[in-house]
């Protein structure tokens, strides 16, 4: 018998039943038989006949093909060590990191990545015995450190919403303070402006989002944060006009 017995996004707390019968079941959740129960306290995604449960709260838990920043804290003799903020750390092999063969006993892999920088790359494995492995090829920036800037770490279950649908929330923030930014999904956001003072702006909107991302009439509490921020801004003379938005812009249906 297939059956659901939740919503999707509901909240569930450990134990909840969420499904029975032939669906596969991912990360938050166990099987026991054909019914699948949460582990966690979190949001329920269903998709076709995948389920999982998302945490509200704890560290990230990597999966395959997530796009990550990562900040350097080892060099190894063929291998980087990153931090992703996950409960292990993560490994970045030389021939997952430059396309070209490299000479070990001549190359210092300092001058490719050193201790404390941050990079941006891709879950490539995760296995049992949890070790992550990353890559870095075909990422932007051409796989190299993301230089300057700020990091920023908002709860992994909180990406979607500063995402929003479409890009409709991140790329709200990036027009308003003219920043770059780049949200990993382990949490970790990189924040770069062409002033110090826009970045600061940008990620107060950004741990905004974090802070409240479960409440009603967020995208125009960003918004009206946002213009505020500028219009003091403009008044210092640190800028000269506030980007202009088109009505409704930023809305993603979860106002």
């Amino acid at each position: 018998m297939r059956r659901i017995f939740v919503q999707n996004r509901e909240l569930v707390v450990p134990g909840t039943l969420l499904a029975q019968g032939p669906f596969k079941n991912g990360r938050g959740t166990f099987k026991e038989g054909n019914r699948i129960y949460s582990t966690v306290v979190g949001l329920v995604d269903i998709r076709n006949d995948f389920i999982r449960v998302i945490p509200l709260e704890g560290p990230y838990i990597p999966e395959v093909g997530d796009n990550v920043i990562g900040k350097i804290v080892d060099v190894k003799f063929s291998s980087w060590t990153v931090d992703i903020g996950a409960p292990y750390q993560a490994t970045l092999r030389i021939q997952d990191a430059v396309e070209e063969k490299i000479d070990l006993l001549k190359t210092d892999l300092r001058k490719i990545f050193d201790i404390g920088d941050i990079i941006y790359a891709k879950v490539k494995a995760f296995n049992e015995v949890n070790q992550i492995d990353l890559t870095t090829k075909g990422m932007p920036f051409n796989g190299g450190p993301l230089k300057g800037g700020q990091i920023v770490k908002i709860t992994p279950s909180k990406v979607p919403r500063l995402i929003g649908k479409g890009g409709s929330m991140i790329n709200l923030i990036k027009k308003m303070t003219q920043t770059r930014i780049i949200v990993g999904q382990n949490g970790w956001v990189w924040v770069s402006g062409r002033k110090e003072e826009l970045e600061r702006v940008a990620i107060e909107a950004i741990l905004k989002v974090d802070r409240e991302s479960h409440t009603q009439g967020l995208t125009d509490r960003v918004k009206e944060l946002l213009l505020t921020r500028l219009k003091e801004l403009k008044e210092q003379g640190i800028i000269e006009e506030i980007p202009q938005i088109e009505e409704g812009e930023g809305n993603d249906g979860k106002a």
